[in-house]
């Protein structure tokens, strides 16, 4: 009898258990914006940019994005704010890690308008954001002093921001 009993408490325990008490780590996250860079004469073929560093623009200061400072390469991933709608950064070629002149290299303002849409992934893994494009611009719209652009035109390929398996936008220059 207590063999049956114990079963029983072994099988209740199982079935008791949530399968979302622990996240997997393949589940998918909040996704980043892929932007690759093309040639402005030939807008089909991609170009890399050399010593490319991003910064985030918050609050008016800047905040340099690790994974991407001096690196030579035609696309690259980014975060998009989650708490406002809009997303500014500092795109700087020729970029140095001479911390006396901020930002380093030749600037150029890239400015993102999205939608946020949030959803639910499991009760161990919490919310994700995806986002949905609505503008992408090569300046500052609320600066009016006329920028110097390396970038020609922000071209947004995808508007639905839901992974990472594709570009988003395109930028040339």
């Amino acid at each position: 009898m207590s063999k049956y009993l114990f079963l029983f408490l072994i099988i209740l325990t199982i079935y008791n258990c949530e399968s979302d008490d622990i996240c997997p780590e393949l589940t998918l996250t909040t996704p980043r914006l892929i932007v690759t860079f093309y040639d402005v004469d030939n807008p089909e073929e991609r170009k890399n940019i050399e010593s490319l560093g991003v910064y985030i623009v918050k609050n008016s200061e800047l905040m340099l994005i690790n994974e991407i400072n001096g690196i030579n390469t035609d696309s690259i991933a980014i975060p998009l704010r989650d708490d406002e709608s809009i997303s500014n950064f500092k795109f700087c070629k020729d970029f140095s890690e001479d911390i006396t002149v901020i930002p380093s290299g030749l600037p150029n303002h890239v400015y993102f308008d999205y939608e946020i849409s949030e959803s639910f992934v499991s009760r161990a893994c919490g919310f994700i954001n995806n986002y949905i494009l609505s503008d992408a611009l090569p300046y500052d719209p609320l600066d009016t002093s006329g920028p110097t652009n390396w970038i020609s035109e922000v071209i947004i390929l995808n508007d639905s921001v839901t992974n990472e398996n594709q570009s988003h936008v395109k930028i040339l220059h």
